[in-house]
């Protein structure tokens, strides 16, 4: 008797573990839920470039500034932080990359981080394309920063797998926690706002080993940037 029963509590253990499963969503259904939550692929398809301004807030550190990023088709960045007494400059051409940390030298991006980044559209919708990664799973629902989420684990073609994390009831992107050379990052996405028909995260909370970095972009411009803006500094090869 207590055999069967053994027999049946398993059986029940294995259906309501099915169950669960299958109340997941899909990625396809997350990203497709997420692209409308952001203006729709349409909109974002006819983005080939954008320039994003704002604040930085070094918290650990009592720093506040300035804070603009820059993004042009397929994969080019530059990201300039800029304290007063010391800049935060960042930059991806294409095929080099390179950092210039307060009070440093320019030095080349680690060969990781810029095999990530080739790989990466950061304008246009492909960010909504979950075929962009090699592999993508929806493991679970969590809490994320205080709202319910869909954890989904990607692997990126480079190699690096990153968790991302979408709000059940908005599809929203609420945030993203990487693994890097450096180490796991966590970014955090709050307060979307509207920029010319498409939502964009307008508070960007970045967490550290000392602390957190907040940025907060108060406009948005799209629009292909000035490409002396992703020219390679000299000395970085």
């Amino acid at each position: 008797m207590n055999v069967i029963r053994s027999a049946v509590v398993a059986a029940l253990v294995v259906v309501s573990g099915a169950r669960v499963e299958a109340q997941l969503p899909s990625a396809a259904q997350i990203y497709d839920k997420y692209a409308t939550a952001v203006g729709g692929r349409d909109a974002w398809a006819k983005v080939v470039g954008r320039t994003e301004t704002g604040t930085a807030d070094i918290t650990f550190a009592g720093l506040s500034g300035t804070y603009e990023r820059h993004s042009a088709e397929p994969n080019k960045m530059r990201m300039i932080i800029d304290l007063g007494m010391a800049k935060v400059d960042q930059g991806f051409d294409g095929t080099f990359g390179w950092a210039v940390q307060p009070m440093g030298a320019a030095t080349r991006m680690d060969p990781a981080q810029e095999k990530n980044l080739a790989a990466e559209t950061m304008t246009g919708a492909g960010f909504l394309d979950p075929s962009r990664f090699a592999k993508v799973s929806v493991d679970a629902k969590e809490t994320f920063e205080g709202v319910e989420c869909y954890k989904v684990t990607v692997t990126r073609k480079s190699g690096e797998t990153a968790v991302e994390y979408f709000e059940v009831e908005s599809g929203l992107r609420r945030g993203t926690v990487a693994s890097t050379p450096m180490g796991e990052q966590k970014t955090s996405f709050f307060d979307y706002k509207d920029f010319e028909g498409k939502k964009i995260a307008s508070k960007i909370v970045q967490a550290t080993p000392q602390g957190d970095v907040v940025l907060i972009i108060a406009a948005v411009k799209f629009g292909a940037p000035d490409p002396a803006l992703f020219k390679l500094l000299d000395g970085i090869k």
